[in-house]
C-alpha cells in the first residue's frame, strides 16, 4: 500500500505542476499575443479554464493529504486530547460523506453529458473531459480522507490505551 500511495503522491504532484505550468504559459502567451500583436488564440481561454478546473480538484486531494484545508478548531483546541482525536475522526468521516456525494453527483453528471453528447464551444472536445475532474478529484479526496480516518482512528485507539495505562 505504501508504494501505491507514493506513486499516487507523485502522480498528483506532477499533474498539479504540469497543469499549472501549461495554464500559466498559455495565459501568458494569450496576453502577449492579444496586447502586442492584436491577435488572439480562440481556444486558449477555454483550455485554461478546463486545466484550472482539473488543477483545483487535483490540488484539493493534495491539500487533504497535506492537511492544508481550512479548519476551524477554536473550540476543539481546548478539548482534552481524546476528544480532539474523536473530533478528528468525525470531521474526516463527514468529509468522506461529502466527497462520496460529490463523486456520485459527478458521475451522474457525466452520464448526462455522455447521453447528450455535448462538446466544448471552441475546441469541440467532449465535455466529459472537463466534467471528469469532479469524480476523479472526489475519488482522490475520498482516498485521502479515508487514510486520515484510518490514521486518526489508530491514534484514538492507541491514545486511549496509553491514557488507561497512566
Amino acid at each position: 500500500m505504501d508504494k501505491v500511495n507514493k506513486f499516487l503522491n507523485h502522480v498528483e504532484e506532477h499533474l498539479g505542476v504540469y497543469l499549472m505550468l501549461i495554464t500559466s504559459f498559455l495565459v501568458f502567451i494569450q496576453v502577449v499575443l492579444r496586447y502586442l500583436f492584436h491577435y488572439s488564440l480562440f481556444w486558449s481561454e477555454e483550455v485554461a479554464r478546463y486545466l484550472i478546473i482539473w488543477l483545483i480538484f487535483i490540488g484539493s486531494s493534495i491539500a487533504v493529504r497535506e492537511k492544508a484545508h481550512a479548519v476551524v478548531d477554536v473550540v476543539i483546541a481546548y478539548l482534552p486530547p481524546v476528544w480532539q482525536r474523536i473530533f478528528a475522526v468525525l470531521g474526516s468521516a463527514a468529509a468522506i460523506l461529502f466527497c462520496g456525494f460529490l463523486f456520485i453527483a459527478g458521475w451522474e453528471m457525466i452520464g448526462h453529458v455522455i447521453d447528450s453528447q455535448v462538446v466544448t464551444p471552441s475546441l469541440g472536445i467532449p465535455m466529459v473531459i472537463p466534467y471528469l475532474a469532479i469524480p476523479v478529484g472526489a475519488a482522490l479526496m475520498l482516498l485521502r480522507f479515508g487514510q486520515d480516518v484510518r490514521r486518526d482512528f489508530i491514534r484514538l485507539w492507541n491514545g486511549s490505551k496509553e491514557e488507561t495505562k497512566q
